[in-house]
């Protein structure tokens, strides 16, 4: 499966691809991550790519996603083009507006009822993509959240997780 997850800098697109990544690989799954963003901190474009198969994986980048993560209108007009006709487009419903048939929730609205903070908008969209997806475990993302985000950051990251898996499953 190809994933794309597109948004500004500063939404923390790319720490999302790398637990995404490392989910995969706790499973045993093949697993590739690469990224690309603007030179500014914050506010430009920012992509992070995850192809997951149980085959081995000869693409090193996406190049038809069967899954784009819209998380700002700049990362889906920027990445759109690269979505499969087929292919499941999430968009924070509060950011994207879009045409297209598509799923989602208002992401970073949620992020900051649940814990406020507008920082934790990847880790309720990556819920949210995990529950429609089924790419991964639930266990397998939390666990790789414990990993990779910031000492003392764990309990809030995965609570922001759960609420997003919670949108996925229910809507």
């Amino acid at each position: 499966m190809q994933i794309r997850i597109a948004g500004f800098g500063g939404q923390g697109v790319i720490l999302a691809g790398v637990i995404l990544g490392e989910a995969a690989a706790i499973e045993g799954l093949n697993v590739i991550q690469t990224q690309d963003y603007g030179s500014q901190s914050r506010g430009g474009h920012s992509i992070a790519d995850v192809i997951i198969s149980k085959e081995p994986i000869y693409d090193l980048m996406v190049t038809r996603a069967d899954v784009l993560l819209a998380l700002s209108q700049i990362g889906y007009n920027g990445a759109i083009e690269s979505l499969r006709d087929d292919g499941l487009l999430i968009v924070d419903t509060g950011l994207v507006v879009t045409e297209r048939e598509h799923v989602g929730a208002p992401f970073t609205k949620l992020a900051e009822e649940t814990t406020g903070l507008a920082l934790t908008v990847n880790m309720v969209a990556l819920g949210y993509l995990v529950a429609k997806t089924g790419i991964v475990k639930k266990e397998s993302v939390e666990e790789a959240i414990r990993r990779r985000v910031p000492k003392g950051t764990e309990e809030i990251n995965i609570r922001a997780f759960e609420v997003g898996y919670g949108e996925g499953v229910k809507g």
